[in-house]
């Protein structure tokens, strides 16, 4: 764990994120100004305070095995460095990697293109440090709606940290849909074809890569296309898939698509809509669907016949 790990020290933790399976926290002294960062090194802290239901146990086995399973494919996976029992001694040693949230100019263009309050709040709202911790959540699927009153409610409420954008909004700001339906078409793939898991609950966040690439990188191939994205507003970010507790094995065999079937209709609508009534967003998932299939195919290309057989069950 040398070089990833830093001692407890009087500094407060901040909480940069919360969810059903807990809160995320982070030591705010490693990176004081987040648009500065270069470091390929970033530690936060996932701790089990969330719903009684969920497991952070369960997700740190998932987390591994999905690592595990990477081989080749170039996806963004945050790693994982240990599980902290509630008894260990290290317990205050933040330990797993995220991402880091977007950068300053990124931040800028969500708040002016979609906040409907007073101008003179834009400034404090971008320089909010709760703000610095920028992820976006693509919602390829849903559409706002499109109401007087929707519109006057826009960012009332103002919060970066987990921001929901819309297809329409993504379209607005000028990012490229059809490459995030690519990598989100691989990255289910992969989950369910080579890691062989449900995807339950998946969770595609946009947020800034990794500065320096993993050490593994240089031996991946290009089995699947980058998750990076260089152009755009945004400037460089990636699409990162993120939390696994509620991801379970999912058996090889017919019933076990039906499975697969249901966790994605069931999930919050990262991916397209195939009963979208607006003909751009129809096209899109044809492109999610073709892409699916096509890497699909050649993730099963090793798999046993058995396995090759099995039918992938249409929308």
């Amino acid at each position: 764990m040398d070089g990833i790990t830093i001692s407890q020290s009087s500094t407060p933790l901040s909480r940069i994120g919360y969810g059903s399976c807990g809160s995320v926290w982070a030591d705010s002294s490693q990176f004081p100004d987040i648009d500065q960062c270069t470091t390929s090194t970033s530690i936060v802290l996932k701790r089990a305070d969330g719903l009684p239901d969920r497991s952070i146990g369960n997700e740190a086995t998932i987390h591994k095995h999905i690592l595990s399973s990477l081989g080749p494919y170039h996806i963004n996976i945050p790693r994982h460095t240990a599980f902290l029992q509630p008894e260990s001694s290290t317990w205050n040693i933040i330990l797993p990697r995220l991402p880091t949230g977007l950068r300053l100019h990124a931040r800028c263009l969500l708040v002016e293109k979609f906040w409907n309050g007073p101008e003179d709040m834009i400034d404090a709202i971008v320089d909010d440090g709760r703000n610095q911790h920028c992820l976006i959540r693509p919602y390829l699927g849903r559409r706002r709606t499109d109401t007087a009153s929707s519109r006057r409610s826009m960012l009332k409420s103002i919060s970066l940290r987990n921001y929901p954008l819309h297809i329409d909004q993504i379209g607005a700001v000028g990012l490229a849909a059809q490459s995030y339906a690519c990598a989100m078409a691989e990255g289910l793939a992969f989950l369910l074809w080579v890691a062989e898991i449900d995807a339950c609950d998946v969770e595609f966040v946009l947020a800034r890569p990794r500065p320096v690439p993993d050490e593994d990188d240089a031996s991946r191939s290009d089995a699947s296309a980058s998750f990076t994205f260089t152009s755009g507003p945004l400037g460089e970010h990636a699409l990162w898939i993120l939390d696994f507790d509620c991801y379970k094995r999912l058996p090889m065999t017919g019933e076990g698509m039906k499975i697969a079937a249901e966790r994605f209709w069931r999930n919050d609508p990262f991916y397209p809509n195939p009963n979208a009534k607006c003909e751009e967003d129809v096209a899109l998932w044809e492109v999610f669907r073709g892409r699916f299939l096509e890497t699909r195919a050649k993730m099963l290309a090793g798999k046993d016949e058995a396995i090759r057989g099995v039918p992938s069950r249409k929308a």
